[in-house]
């Protein structure tokens, strides 16, 4: 017993030697790093600034170390995000002379994750048509990141080609990243409006339809109102809000009479009540306002403030109902008509 207490001493005092070797080895590496970056760092900005500047510019003479390499990419990554148009492009131009898109491209082969990352948001900010080759690969990162950020790049950089491969990986994504595959679907819903459509089909999985719902309202994509009035039939509740706020948004009076059902539904969820009770304050068509009325004494706060908003918005009756409103016995219904009418 006393020699395995002795052997579990040494193991952990040579762990405990092994690791304090490590930590040193770190930071000398890191401060080296450091000091080689800042004697660096002012030559290889010059050059850029220079070679900007300059009318018919020569390729600058840098060091070809490949910390030099890796450092001329980080700077140029800083600069691009302050350059636009001509300036811009010869940048990227410049890169992809000298080998760096291809070599950052490369790095999407690699087996640690953090490096693929990091290549994929590089190729992203240069945007060129070689990253964007070398992206269009990058949708089949096993990754769920990296594929994503390839995934945006393209929604910003590619055409309509590729827009099948994206939202296939959206729909595959939509459930563990939610707020990344809806920041790809507004870009696409800005570049290429129509294909939010595809996003929206009964097909796809319920998750993505949700979101190219909210989406399409957002961005105010009068064509999808069909698609959209579909699913506001659904019985799925948060794909029916999300579909209610689209079409208020839009301003489609298609539906007015099942927003109206919605709206006082007691079988569905109280936000579905509140998405109607919005779309038709937003919509602005008077049959909303007896409705709307009700839904004001009603119980619930969120409700009657929703409902105090949407009648505000629906003009002189409206105003009115607002006006009764104010001799209500409920405290809570006479403040929400008060708020609304100082509007």
């Amino acid at each position: 017993m006393t020699q395995l207490l002795a052997w579990v001493a040494v193991g952990m005092a040579t762990a405990f030697i092994i690791l304090v070797a490590w930590i040193v080895v770190s930071r000398f590496l890191a401060d080296r790093r450091r000091r080689r970056e800042r004697l660096l760092r002012p030559t290889i900005e010059t050059a850029i600034a220079e070679y900007l500047a300059a009318e018919e510019p020569e390729q600058p003479r840098l060091p070809a170390t490949k910390a030099a390499r890796d450092l001329l990419r980080m700077v140029a990554l800083e600069t691009m995000s302050e350059l636009s148009g001509r300036e811009r492009g010869r940048l990227v131009a410049l890169l992809e002379r000298l080998g760096i898109v291809a070599e950052t491209a490369a790095r999407l082969g690699s087996r640690r994750r953090r490096v693929r990352r990091f290549a994929a948001e590089a190729l992203r900010q240069i945007g060129s048509d070689e990253a964007e080759r070398s992206l269009s690969v990058g949708l089949e990162d096993l990754d769920l990141d990296t594929s994503l950020t390839c995934a945006a790049a393209l929604a910003e950089l590619s055409d309509e080609a590729l827009v099948p491969p994206i939202l296939a990986l959206a729909d595959r994504a939509a459930v563990d990243r939610p707020g990344a595959v809806a920041a790809i679907l507004v870009t696409l819903g800005r570049s290429h409006p129509s294909t939010i459509g595809d996003a929206l089909d009964p097909g796809v999985s319920l998750e993505l339809r949700r979101l190219a719902a909210a989406v399409a309202g957002e961005l105010r994509l009068a064509e999808h109102v069909p698609l959209l009035r579909e699913a506001l039939h659904g019985e799925d509740d948060e794909l029916v809000a999300r579909a209610a706020r689209g079409l208020g948004a839009i301003g489609d009076v298609g539906e007015i009479e099942l927003l109206l059902r919605l709206a006082e539904a007691e079988d569905r969820s109280w936000f579905v009540r509140l998405a109607a009770t919005d779309a038709l304050g937003a919509i602005g068509d008077p049959r909303a306002i007896e409705p709307l009325e009700r839904e004001l004494n009603s119980d619930g706060w969120l409700l009657q403030a929703k409902a105090a908003r949407a009648l505000r918005m629906l003009g002189s009756g409206g105003e009115e109902a607002l006006r009764r409103a104010l001799g209500s016995p409920a405290t809570t219904v006479r403040d929400q008509a008060r708020v609304a009418l100082e509007r």
